[in-house]
């Protein structure tokens, strides 16, 4: 497609261009809607540029827009009687912001013909994949939605007005915003998970994180779909956890066939009610903020989405190369809260804990626990599941420490066992700092209200 057939509209950037030379107000009216590469013609694009200057500068006049512009335009007129024109013709063209929408559109649809191009490119040369290309392809058509719709700035009075209402709506109807976690004493110190939240649960290998992130899940897809991106374990193995969950089966006798007939009618009752909740698992180990992106992308235009959950964070590949871990993993954390935002749903994070964490002479979970600064920085909620009888169980006095060190031990292994804590390490709305316990039961990977 040659120049001249790609989508334009020259009047309506004459108008816009014409009314801000006549008033900065104009510009500023804009400013926040338009860039210059969004104008077609090339000199628009110069002439946007120098009044965003001069007007960011504070001094707009039409002979300093022409002393920053080339003398005569490309059909050899004066630059200073072109101003003029423009000038002269914007006296009649009404609200200038009604002609944004229309540069905006043409410059969207303009992108949208270069990313076909770049495609069709890339599908030829065949140097990329083909999920790369549409995760590619996803994340520019976001930038596209970008510039055909931007966002503007809001008062704060619009929008305390807006939350009022939905809190309204809320104690009208008694349906609050949000989601539940499923574990009454959970949401004490959660809350709901609301849109764009960012949530880090962090915890020890076999502490149950990934139980806890899953039993939440599946809470939620009772009424919503919920995408869990597992990249440690298969999809086989997640439906063998949550079959062991509902059915009071373990995984293990699942796996090998070793159950009687009324269990094998528990499995059968199991399997007909996991057949409710709307839970997708996707196994894939090496994925980036990218592909999951365009997964979810396609999953929310296709299905909706409720909620997102990334099993485990150190787990994301990162496409660009960094100095160390701490820049990767600041980069992937950024990159999720973004996601987050533009998705409007709550984003779930599992984290690993690291083994000096453990060794230290109080091991109770801390947020720098992650040996991820920016966990704290990007996430909204940053939540720890900590069993204190796993410690226990991996640090036993050695044999020769004495009896009484024996006895404690043993005394406190009978306090804590069948026992997980949750704690808020962070939380932007609510108190942080604050802890429930929960009932463990560890041959169904599952989680109880203490009794």
């Amino acid at each position: 497609m040659s120049r001249r057939e790609l989508p334009h509209n020259l009047a309506a950037e004459r108008a816009v261009l014409g009314a801000c030379l006549k008033s900065d107000t104009a510009f500023w009216g804009v400013a926040d809607r338009l860039r210059s590469d969004q104008f077609f013609h090339p000199l628009h694009q110069q002439v946007f540029s120098v009044i965003r200057d001069i007007c960011t500068e504070g001094r707009l006049s039409l002979s300093l827009v022409a002393s920053r512009l080339p003398a005569e335009d490309e059909e050899g007129r004066s630059m200073m009687s072109y101003l003029a024109v423009l000038l002269k013709d914007a006296e009649d063209v009404g609200s200038v912001e009604d002609f944004v929408p229309d540069i905006a559109e043409a410059a969207a649809r303009r992108q949208l013909i270069h990313l076909a191009e770049c495609v069709l490119k890339g599908v030829k040369a065949g140097e990329k994949g083909a999920m790369d290309i549409a995760a590619d392809a996803s994340a520019a058509i976001l930038d596209v939605m970008q510039v055909a719709s931007p966002k503007r700035p809001q008062r704060i009075g619009d929008l305390a007005q807006s939350v009022a209402g939905a809190a309204r709506m809320a104690n009208e109807r008694d349906v609050m915003p949000g989601f539940g976690t499923g574990l009454p004493s959970l949401d004490e110190i959660v809350g709901r998970m609301g849109a764009g939240d960012l949530i880090f649960l962090v915890g020890s290998q076999g502490d149950g994180k990934s139980a806890l992130a899953m039993q939440v899940g599946m809470h939620v897809a009772m009424s919503r779909p919920v995408l869990l991106c597992q990249m440690e374990m298969t999809a086989e193995q997640v439906a063998a956890r949550e079959l062991a969950a509902a059915s009071g089966i373990t995984v293990g006798d699942i796996q090998e066939g070793a159950f009687d007939f009324a269990q094998r009618d528990a499995m059968l009752q199991a399997q007909q009610w996991l057949a409710g909740p709307d839970m997708m698992v996707l196994d894939d180990s090496r994925m980036t903020i990218r592909q999951i992106r365009a997964h979810c992308i396609a999953l929310k235009r296709t299905r909706g989405l409720g909620m997102l959950i990334i099993d485990q964070l150190d787990k994301i590949k990162s496409e660009a190369r960094h100095k160390d871990r701490f820049e990767r993993l600041a980069e992937i954390t950024g990159d999720l809260k973004v996601l987050a935002k533009d998705l409007m749903v709550p984003v779930l994070v599992l984290a690993q804990r690291t083994r000096g964490a453990q060794r230290r002479d109080d091991p109770t979970p801390q947020i720098n626990d992650a040996d991820a600064p920016s966990i704290e920085r990007d996430g909204d909620i940053v939540l720890a599941v900590w069993r204190k009888e796993s410690w226990l169980r991996q640090n036993r006095p050695h044999k020769d420490a004495g009896a009484e060190k024996h006895g404690n031990w043993e005394t406190q292994l009978a306090l804590c066992a069948g026992k997980a804590q949750v704690i808020s390490l962070k939380h932007r709305r609510r108190k942080p700092f604050e802890e429930r316990t929960l009932k463990w039961i560890g041959k169904l990977t599952r989680f109880e209200e203490l009794t």
